[in-house]
């Protein structure tokens, strides 16, 4: 090994680094706590108005400070760039790739946002005279299940499912990253990274776009950019020393923190929550520091692969204990204690749809998605892989 400057250049290859979970995916088990710990961050905004909306009670809690759960969804987008690259090492520079990666990410996200979006849609058609009355139109809905950004009839553009807004960017890299696939590892980032780059500048320089690209074309879409290349370090070798990883940590979860000093929306969101996001995920999957095995690591770590359905699910969730169970905790008296009540109903029913529905769900489509024949890969070098050979 070769350190400079507070990195490590591990010759050997990235299954030489420390601290990394082998495995078919090769995930790593400090992402997938990460995952756990932004999706229970996004709970927060959402318990904020369950008191505040519903309950008519915004002065039980501090509930201000639960807007920085937000910042999870930051991380989410920095995630999903790092594993977009990290897991898809297989895959670049294959002519099949697109089809492949675009079918198999399909069959991770549609099934359980299809389901739910049903769920709500029944529940308005039930509620309601007609679409019009819930703000809804038959193309808004049809958008909804499409993860295209249409706007409903007040032109807020909102899917049903009102969180799945962050699933319209999701689709939108995975289509532009399919593409990339074509290319090499590191001309798929670069180049993914360069348009991203073009599309945020170009939409604060010319002024904002029609929808769907004015949309598309936000500047958050470049923390899926930070993630790509948090992955290629990685996949190139790269880890940090011990001291710099920690302190990336530190100074993300600080920065992420002192938005409240400097006041929330004080800066561009992409600096004030996906720069701090970005250096949280960096120094967590760059360090050489051994994993922890720990019970409570490892329960974060399940709760992480339950983090899809704990995202979707839990605004659904947050009702329950208000509509079923009202006498069990009065949340005038005991604010805190509901908020717990809140959170644990939010974490007990996305683990029983994450068992029941979506792991089963997704096991069986991608199977079928790998029985698929494959096509060679093709022999270009320089271009079928990062550095001219195949990995």
């Amino acid at each position: 090994m070769i350190a400079r400057e507070g990195l490590i250049f591990v010759n050997q290859g990235v299954a030489a680094v420390p601290g990394m979970k082998t495995g078919e995916s090769g995930s790593l088990l400090s992402i997938q706590v990460l995952r756990a710990l932004a999706a229970l961050a996004v709970i927060l905004p959402h318990i904020n108005r369950e008191f505040e909306l519903k309950l008519g009670r915004p002065d039980l809690l501090p509930l201000d400070a639960f807007l920085i759960g937000n910042i999870g969804v930051d991380l989410f987008f920095v995630i999903s760039g790092f594993i977009m690259v990290y897991v898809s090492e297989p895959l670049f520079g294959r002519s099949d790739a697109p089809h492949r990666f675009f079918l198999r990410r399909c069959a991770r996200i549609v099934p359980l946002y299809w389901a739910t979006s049903g769920v709500l849609l029944a529940y308005v058609l039930l509620k309601y005279d007609d679409l019009q009355s819930a703000n809804l139109s038959v193309r808004s809905v049809a958008a909804s299940f499409a993860f295209f950004p249409y706007p409903k009839p007040n032109g807020d553009i909102t899917p049903l499912n009102g969180v799945g807004w962050t699933l319209n960017y999701e689709m939108f890299f995975y289509a532009i990253f399919a593409v990339g696939l074509l290319c090499s590892r590191r001309v798929a980032v670069a180049g993914i990274s360069l348009l991203f780059i073009a599309l945020a500048a170009a939409t604060r320089l010319a002024g904002p776009f029609p929808n769907p690209l004015g949309f598309w074309a936000d500047p958050i879409i470049l923390e899926f950019v930070f993630g790509m290349w948090i992955a290629l370090a990685l996949r190139e070798g790269v880890c940090l020393a011990p001291w710099l990883a920690r302190g990336l940590v530190l100074t993300g979860v600080a920065a992420g923190a002192g938005s409240f000093v400097w006041g929330l929306h004080a800066l561009p969101r992409l600096i004030e929550w996906g720069v701090p996001a970005g250096l949280v995920v960096a120094g967590l999957v760059l360090s050489p520091t051994p994993q922890s095995t720990a019970l409570g690591w490892r329960m974060l770590g399940f709760l992480g692969e339950a983090s899809y359905s704990l995202y979707l699910i839990h605004p659904m969730a947050l009702t329950l204990p208000r509509r079923f169970f009202p006498q069990l905790i009065d949340p005038v008296a005991h604010p805190w204690l509901y908020t717990l009540l809140l959170m644990a109903v939010a974490v007990g029913a996305a683990i029983v749809v994450h068992v029941a529905f979506e792991k089963p769900v997704t096991r069986w489509l991608q199977k079928r998605i790998a029985a698929m024949p494959r096509k060679p890969r093709a022999a270009k070098p320089g271009w079928a892989s990062g550095s001219g050979v195949a990995p």
